[in-house]
């Protein structure tokens, strides 16, 4: 008799304890419920002291399966976290990589433009340096002409034909290397777009990983 009204205490007990579960509150974003510990401990104690011998054994092996799982699903979670650590280290390096080929190219792209700036304004310098010696030549070489009261008209004529020679000389000249300048120019940009393009498929790759 004793051990039927231990098992209708044992069912009435889970029944609260059931209803207790049931209506508490749940914790948002966990799979978590909010307890009243005393009441609930209470529950507990009661109904362990009117659960019969077997199924108390029942219990024990209930609570080793229990602690089994929790350990399974503690070494589950340290797997996942330290899976998603190492995922997150592997995409920072490359973060870190691909930002460090980015400034490469950059730093070498900048430095093409500039070798190709400083030879072209050396080119420049050079060509003016050259028309400015030839033009102060004829100019010297038509002074000593005139100078000479003999053959002035001489010359004049001849002076004259030297400078318009050593204009004409002089644009030619500066129309070659002006045609010379814009070439290397047209290949510095050319090199820069293609190290840009190169830089867009490393951008467009690494974001499609």
């Amino acid at each position: 008799m004793a051990s039927n009204n231990n098992r209708l205490m044992t069912f009435e007990l889970l029944d609260r304890m059931e209803l207790m579960i049931t209506e508490a509150k749940t914790i948002p974003l966990y799979k978590r419920i909010m307890l009243e510990k005393e009441e609930f401990a209470s529950l507990m104690r009661r109904l362990e002291e009117s659960i019969p011998a077997d199924l108390q054994k029942a219990k024990a092996i209930i609570e080793q399966e229990e602690t089994i799982l929790n350990e399974s699903n503690r070494i589950a979670s340290e797997t996942t976290q330290k899976a998603s650590r190492e995922a997150q280290e592997t995409v920072d390096n490359a973060r870190n990589q691909a930002q460090i080929m980015t400034t490469n190219a950059q730093n070498q792209a900048n430095d093409t433009l500039r070798s190709a700036t400083d030879q072209a304004n050396a080119m420049v310098a050079d060509a003016q340096n050259q028309a400015n010696a030839m033009i102060a030549n004829a100019q010297a070489q038509a002074q000593q002409m005139v100078a000479d009261s003999e053959i002035i008209a001489r010359a004049q004529a001849e002076a004259q034909e030297m400078l318009e020679n050593a204009h004409r000389e002089c644009d030619e000249y500066s129309a070659r290397v002006h045609g010379a300048v814009h070439q290397m120019m047209e290949n510095a940009d050319i090199a820069l777009a293609q190290q840009l393009d190169s830089l867009r498929a490393m951008r467009n790759d690494f974001a499609n990983q």
